[in-house]
């Protein structure tokens, strides 16, 4: 049975409130995950769930009983607790009825193992919680290998991204604060081709093949992609309407990462594949499919 909390200065509480805040005194593996949906997916992905805290009701809920059950057969460490006491530790106007922490390691890039024909998402700048974790949630559904978050993009372990992501956070591989020269190598020395989301800059992201090995930047929400960092990486764009400058970056990170998804779907069943050039280099031109 779990064991009731009285207290807000409890120490379980004050680790919580730390890894929430991700204060430099938080333990480093630790992250907030809160609500139902992420709670599952944190404990189907088979993460080690440090702790719970949850309300005094939640487990009269049939998926609050299943995880419950399923904390209570791993040794989970649970605590209840009233809703005022709960929601002292969650930034959610009304608590989801239960947060956790959960150990998640960083992930490096030198420690990323690609197989297959890999397709990447790289946040370059992105500075919203809901943003990234929209992005996050995408890429787990279209396939990709990993997200990448380049240094000044908001962490992925902030808990407003892991509970935009719906949970997805704990299913795919996520490398936060690389350099754009680590990427850079990283691609060059694999033949993975970078490509830039742009409003305006690059053919129809519809007539680019992305079936072969790729990453696709997308930038920060006022500003773009920095011309000066990133000017030689080929721009593909997405057409819009006259008088529209730009779509919301989770919603262009949709639209690219499944059109990327679909023609490594569709090109399973054609009998030919497109060739292309996969020499050991920072950046290549975008290869362009003729009569789309």
């Amino acid at each position: 049975m779990p064991k009731t909390l009285t207290s807000r200065d409890n120490p379980l509480l004050k680790t919580m409130r730390l890894v929430a805040a991700q204060a430099r005194m938080a333990p480093p593996e630790l992250v907030l995950a809160e609500g139902t949906r992420t709670l599952e997916e944190a404990t189907r992905a088979g993460w080690p769930i440090e702790s719970v805290l949850m309300s005094e009701n939640f487990a009269s809920s049939p998926r609050g009983q299943c995880l419950l059950q399923a904390w209570s057969e791993r040794k989970v460490r649970l605590f209840a607790a009233r809703e005022a006491i709960l929601g002292s530790v969650s930034d959610v106007v009304a608590p989801q009825g239960a947060v956790a922490l959960v150990r998640v390691p960083a992930v490096s890039l030198d420690l990323m193992k690609l197989s297959g024909n890999p397709l990447i998402l790289v946040a370059v700048g992105i500075q919203d919680p809901g943003n990234l974790g929209t992005l996050v949630r995408t890429a787990a559904a279209a396939g990709c290998s990993f997200v990448c978050c380049l240094r000044g993009t908001v962490s992925a372990r902030n808990p407003k991204v892991i509970r935009a992501s719906a949970g997805t956070y704990f299913r795919i591989p996520i490398v936060e604060s690389a350099t754009i020269t680590q990427f850079s190598s990283f691609c060059g020395s694999r033949g993975i081709r970078i490509y830039r989301s742009s409003a305006h800059d690059g053919p129809v992201y519809s007539s680019v093949s992305l079936r072969s090995s790729c990453a696709i930047l997308l930038g920060n929400e006022g500003s773009g992609i920095p011309a000066d960092e990133w000017g030689r990486v080929p721009g593909i764009r997405i057409p819009m309407a006259p008088g529209i400058e730009s779509l919301n970056v989770a919603a262009a990170g949709a639209i690219l990462l499944f059109e990327a998804s679909r023609q490594r779907t569709s090109c399973a069943a054609e009998p030919t594949l497109d060739r292309q050039d996969r020499r050991s280099s920072d950046w290549a031109e975008p290869v362009v499919e003729s009569g789309r």
